[in-house]
């Protein structure tokens, strides 16, 4: 007999797994440090063995969604383990199911090793913070730490907008209003008046953010947009995991801050001049991803063709790599 959900996803998180996937006709697999790996010892899955394991753990009220084989998602319970993300899905094998582990507390600043520069957008009175990155890149934990700084700091009134909660902050200085957001920009911009507020975006660098969030806007209210966003904005982050030579993970962060150079770019909607403003900002503590992800090459911490895969800029990333005198043969043939 097959072991119930709850025993196999014990199992994948003991073995340091942030998800468990079961697949039809498939071994259960596991997501660790971002690699998608089979789970060992493990029997291939039936349809009706993942199915079985869907219907044993959904909630009554989304029974339905999953009969029918829509994608649905729900959060379950578990002791010992807490709260866990479940999306079902139907595809051309049958039945499959993802849980990943959502955390119950926030990391600290220290933990994510986050910078002076970064750390100081969590001591604004008012303002709007974007958090970029791409889908897995730890957006959420990040924005979870800024919030968390704030929450233990400052007796303040806090509201983040996120597309999806995925840690929920208990008041301590502070006090948190978190809320799922699913307009567009002149939503977030009108809740960002008078207040600080972080905004997870889904975005490959700081200037694609700001771009990507005025893209949200109605096009007859661009204009009104750019300029509340100018007034309003005080920084973004945004961040990318890489895989290290030695294992493991390691975090490249780029900076952009709200000196009058960058805001005055965002009222004129000279949106393609940012990462001018950001590279010739780096005296006011604005750092370009390029420079992290070069120092981590040089230091051996991260090969060239990892780097170079995450890199958003890979003309700028070559042309850096060659003028340090690093070997670039391996990824030349890519840019």
């Amino acid at each position: 007999m097959d072991p119930p959900p709850g025993v196999c996803i014990r199992i994948a998180f003991a073995r340091g797994a942030s998800s468990l996937f079961l697949t039809s006709d498939s071994r259960p697999s596991i997501r660790v440090e971002g690699d998608i790996r089979l789970l060992d010892n493990e029997a291939v899955l039936s349809k009706a063995d993942v199915e079985a394991a869907i219907m044993e753990i959904v909630p009554q009220e989304a029974q339905e969604s999953v009969g029918s084989g829509q994608a649905t998602e729900w959060i379950a319970q578990l002791p010992g383990l807490g709260g866990i993300r479940c999306t079902s899905w139907m595809d051309h094998r049958g039945p499959g199911v993802v849980f990943t582990m959502i955390a119950t507390r926030a990391a600290t600043a220290e933990q994510l090793g986050l910078t002076r520069e970064i750390q100081a957008l969590a001591t604004e009175a008012e303002g709007l913070v974007l958090v970029a990155g791409s889908r897995g890149s730890g957006k959420s934990t990040l924005m979870s730490a800024l919030v968390d700084l704030v929450n233990h700091q400052r007796a303040e009134y806090v509201i983040t907008l996120e597309r999806q909660i995925r840690l929920v902050h208990d008041n301590h200085t502070a006090l948190v209003s978190q809320r799922e957001i699913r307009g567009g920009a002149d939503e977030a911009l009108a809740a960002a008046r008078g207040l600080l507020v972080f905004v997870s975006i889904t975005a490959p660098s700081t200037s694609d953010a700001v771009e990507r969030l005025l893209d949200l806007a109605p096009a007859g209210a661009r204009t009104s947009v750019q300029a509340a966003m100018a007034e309003s904005f005080r920084g973004a982050v945004s961040q990318v995991l890489l895989k290290k030579t030695g294992g493991g993970r390691v975090v490249a962060r780029e900076i952009m801050l709200a000196t009058a150079a960058v805001t005055r770019l965002i009222g004129d909607g000279q949106l393609g001049q940012l990462p001018l403003a950001l590279e010739s900002g780096r005296r006011h503590g604005m750092v370009p991803l390029t420079d992290v992800l070069l120092g981590l090459v040089q230091s051996g911490v991260v090969d060239v063709r990892e780097a170079f895969r995450k890199t958003h800029d890979r003309d700028r990333l070559l042309s850096g790599l060659k003028r340090e005198g690093v070997d670039t043969s391996v990824v030349e043939r890519l840019a």
